[in-house]
């Protein structure tokens, strides 16, 4: 069985082990991470994930979802076992939604790309302060939440404050918005690393 196969079976496996004892769906590749509301009423996303990148200094993590998408998350005060937790890794992550502060629609040029993409910010923090060039795939306007999907690939779901932004945008439009990192509350690790790829014999 092929390396790719077995990680999206693993994670899909730890995924409904996680979630068997609650009342959330497990995710599939065509669904979400499952979501659900804390006592505080914010709501947290808990998702089976590889650990594709580390951050100490900055306690951030870029997390493969079992549907194929990417996450950059902070790790909360909480999460005082981050040192544990290593590139390959398996986890289990809550964290919540991440924070928009600006939402600007633009352009896209004829070959699909934006126009101008914006240089990444400096960070200032924990969450980090990021920018990102995105296009919009979802909107809930009843919680003032929108899903990104940026060129790369990574997804980022972040909140408004001011609704009055999001009602200016719909599903489709390509957008630069600026936003601070989801903060994760927990990341439990599996138990379970992703092997590395074989290398052929000369």
């Amino acid at each position: 069985m092929k390396p790719t196969i077995c990680r999206n079976l693993t994670i899909a496996a730890l995924l409904a082990a996680t979630l068997a004892s609650a009342p959330l769906a497990a995710a599939s590749q065509n669904e979400p991470p499952a979501r659900k509301r804390n006592t505080a009423g914010s709501q947290l996303i808990r998702a089976a994930a590889e650990v594709i990148a580390i951050d100490p200094a900055t306690r951030t993590l870029k997390l493969k979802r079992e549907d194929g998408n990417t996450v950059t998350v902070s790790a909360g005060p909480r999460v005082a076992d981050l040192a544990r937790i290593s590139v390959g890794d398996l986890v289990v992550a809550q964290y919540g939604l991440a924070r928009a502060l600006t939402l600007k629609k633009i352009p896209v040029a004829a070959n699909g790309e934006a126009a101008a993409a914006p240089a990444a910010t400096a960070p200032t923090g924990t969450p980090q302060r990021r920018a990102i060039v995105a296009d919009i795939i979802a909107i809930d306007d009843r919680t003032g939440q929108a899903t990104l999907k940026g060129l790369g690939g990574d997804v980022v779901d972040v909140v408004f404050r001011n609704r009055k932004v999001l009602a200016s945008v719909r599903i489709g439009d390509r957008v630069r918005a600026e936003y601070t990192d989801a903060v994760a509350a927990s990341i439990t690790p599996a138990g379970r690393t992703i092997p590395p790829k074989r290398q052929a014999a000369p």
